[in-house]
């Protein structure tokens, strides 16, 4: 299957299966994970408790195949096929060791700090998964509750501060927060995930900033249209009244342009202007004409003396 047909999730784990724990407790500790978050454990009558590990994936059988070879378990391979062809081969890893359960719960007991990692790595690949950060900031553990405890204790030992929620399967561990994540994946060993999950956010975040940008720039333009247009009516209404011809020089040319571009900006208007004017100056003529039309508004049209206009 090639990768982009691949789910994230899919990909996390094709890459943690060719993690190898160089230290033999680290391997120890990631086959006792992966065992037991399988649910691997099962009561044979005559073989007594036997460590058995199920898996769709051919990579991930060898991966816990060479782990139990390397830590001195006999171990046999089994391989099921399917009636039903779409479905793959299901393979089957079964301890015949009776001493295979006690092993793997020895190095649960004394798990040294140095094999967190690959007991976090063993979780994941045996019972996790973690959602497209293009669609969502999610990775979870479903566990059974008899587990939750210890699972818990050593993710907060390992600074990560997960949720808990029901599922179907028992209870789920979660992360919800993206830097969460990110810090679960690295811990575990799946760096190319991490950088890949980085460089989305760093996406995410560029074109959050760049709508944020956009947005503002158009809430400034919309005021602009509405200020120009109430502009606009304003000088419509001093021309009934008084006349633009009344007005002196440097006010009749801005009203002229505001009345011929409402949509303009005070920048473009005093672009306009021979000479040009700044926005300052362009936006202080436009108060004067406002303030001239609310003394026109005041005191009516019939015995209003016409304002004193001289002057810029």
């Amino acid at each position: 299957m090639r990768e982009n047909q691949l789910s994230f999730s899919a990909r996390v784990k094709e890459e943690l299966v060719r993690v190898l724990p160089r230290q033999s407790c680290c391997r120890t500790a990631e086959l006792a994970a992966l065992c037991r978050f399988s649910r691997g454990i099962r009561e044979n009558a005559l073989e007594g408790q036997q460590v058995l590990f199920t898996t769709e994936s051919a990579a991930l059988m060898r991966k816990v195949y060479s782990l139990a070879k390397e830590g001195g378990l006999k171990v046999c391979v089994a391989r099921n096929k399917q009636k039903n062809p779409r479905r793959p081969h299901i393979y089957y890893l079964v301890n015949l060791v009776p001493e295979g359960k006690k092993v793997l719960e020895e190095r649960e007991r004394s798990l040294h700090s140095c094999c967190r990692s690959a007991y976090l790595r063993g979780v994941f690949l045996a019972a996790g998964s973690v959602a497209n950060p293009e669609l969502a900031h999610h990775l979870e553990l479903v566990v059974d509750p008899r587990d939750l405890r210890f699972l818990r204790g050593l993710l907060r030992a390992m600074g990560l501060q997960p949720g808990v929620n029901r599922r179907s399967r028992g209870l789920a561990l979660y992360f919800k927060d993206s830097r969460e994540i990110v810090k679960a994946l690295s811990l575990m060993g799946a760096h190319g995930a991490v950088l890949t999950y980085e460089n989305v956010l760093v996406y995410k975040n560029m074109r959050n900033h760049v709508n944020r940008l956009v947005n503002c720039e158009t809430a400034n333009l919309s005021k602009a249209i509405e200020a120009g247009m109430r502009q606009a009516e304003t000088i419509r209404f001093i021309a009934e009244r008084i006349g633009l011809a009344n007005l002196p020089q440097a006010l009749r040319e801005v009203a002229e342009l505001r009345l011929r571009y409402p949509e303009a900006t005070l920048k473009e208007l005093g672009e306009m202007l021979s000479p040009q004017v700044g926005k300052s100056g362009v936006n202080h003529r436009l108060r004067r004409l406002e303030a001239l039309a609310e003394t026109l508004k005041t005191k009516g049209k019939s015995d209003a003396p016409t304002p004193e206009l001289s002057g810029r």
